[in-house]
């Protein structure tokens, strides 16, 4: 049965983004290695901050063949660690896969030993380590320039080669482990913030933000300036009598401006980083950043009106936004001053396709899109802070 890479490539990474337990995540990833590729056995090595040490969390495979989980413990210094985090070695494979041919292709190649006298060395005890474990492929995980974990595959079922577009499949969904397996990784610690520990929580939460940010190069810096702005015009909105709000709201907000775009993290980053004007289909694609994000967060308990912020932070005061098409006292008041400071944010930075617009000529387009883009009261209370300089 042949297979479709790449689609399995989209369901995996619309699966990932949804799994917010790393133990359940690298289960899932595993199985579906072991049943769509064939391999006798596959495993997935994770760091653990605590021991230091990388270890091998789920195993999975024929009795008998595969590792036992918890087994396999690896320290940092050892040959293939070392291979994929010491960059005169990573360069060998560009961050991709190493497999035990290739290994030997490297042995006999005298020229590369020549050039690292550690190559060697470092390739054959990778070697002996592959044998001891019967596997023939091991791909790295990266977050950023971090290695998160090692995947190791054994012999394929019915075939002995590993087709190269079989690689490059892994590599690709390695990436995409990397992303999905940090993101889960701060929701498992989101959740008991918020029994625990408030401080810690917004902590976290803006690592979270950091983390989306850094995927789109076209915004760096966006999220911190939305809550900022998000946050001034509430509380100016407070202390002026203007609204009533319980005690919770402003933590509701902060959280909310802090993670409304993390639904990008389901956007391709091509698309998010394109250099120009996006087509129909690309818009579509991105136009689904406020829904992505919404399923992300509805599990965490105590976060309704945060999921709703960050949901509706795109609709629009005359009911022609998305995803739901709101209009008027629908959209939530959160999300109303959000999409307020996200529009304004916008138009004083930089885009691929436009010059940023000063904030005197965005505060004019946001006064002429006062009740009908925009919430009368949130387009108020930005201009008069804008008459303040205090933006």
């Amino acid at each position: 049965m042949r297979i479709n890479y790449k689609k399995e490539l989209e369901d995996a990474a619309r699966t990932m983004i949804l799994v917010h337990s790393p133990q359940v995540l690298i289960r899932l990833i595993v199985r579906m290695i072991v049943r769509k590729v064939n391999v006798h056995h596959a495993g997935i090595l994770l760091f653990d901050q605590a021991k230091k040490s990388y270890i091998l969390n789920v195993s999975k495979g024929k009795l008998g063949i595969k590792i036992p989980a918890g087994f396999a413990r690896i320290d940092p210094e050892s040959a293939t660690i070392r291979f994929f985090t010491d960059k005169s070695f990573r360069s060998y494979t560009n961050g991709g896969a190493l497999t035990y041919d290739k290994i030997n292709g490297f042995l006999r190649n005298k020229n590369n030993l020549k050039k690292n006298k550690g190559l060697e060395e470092t390739l054959l005890s990778i070697r002996n380590q592959m044998n001891l474990f019967q596997i023939q492929v091991c791909v790295p995980s990266y977050f950023q320039e971090e290695l998160l974990g090692v995947l190791m595959l054994g012999k394929k079922i019915k075939t002995k080669t590993f087709y190269q577009k079989e690689l490059d499949f892994f590599v690709a969904l390695s990436h995409d482990v990397a992303m999905a397996l940090r993101n889960a990784q701060i929701f498992d610690a989101l959740q008991n913030q918020i029994n625990h520990n408030k401080r810690m929580f917004f902590e976290t939460t803006k690592a979270l933000a950091t983390t989306i940010d850094a995927k789109d190069h076209y915004t760096h810096g966006h999220t911190e300036r939305v809550t900022r702005i998000s946050l001034a015009m509430a509380k100016k909105l407070i202390m002026d009598h203007r609204i009533k709000v319980d005690d919770k709201f402003l933590d509701d907000l902060n959280i909310a401006a802090l993670l409304h775009d993390i639904g990008k993290i389901g956007v391709p980053e091509h698309i998010l980083n394109k250099n120009g004007m996006l087509n129909g289909e690309e818009r579509t694609c991105i136009n689904g950043h406020p829904m992505i994000g919404a399923s992300i967060l509805e599990p965490i308990q105590d976060l309704k009106r945060v999921v709703d912020g960050v949901k509706h932070h795109h609709e629009r005061y005359d009911g022609r936004g998305y995803p739901d098409g709101l209009k008027g006292g629908e959209i939530s008041l959160i999300a109303s001053i959000i999409a307020v400071a996200d529009t304004f944010d916008a138009m004083t930075t930089d885009r691929p396709y436009r010059p940023a617009l000063s904030k005197t000529q965005a505060i004019e387009e946001i006064t002429r899109g006062s009740g009908l883009q925009f919430h009368p009261l949130a387009a108020e209370i930005i201009v008069e802070l804008h008459h303040e300089k205090s933006l």
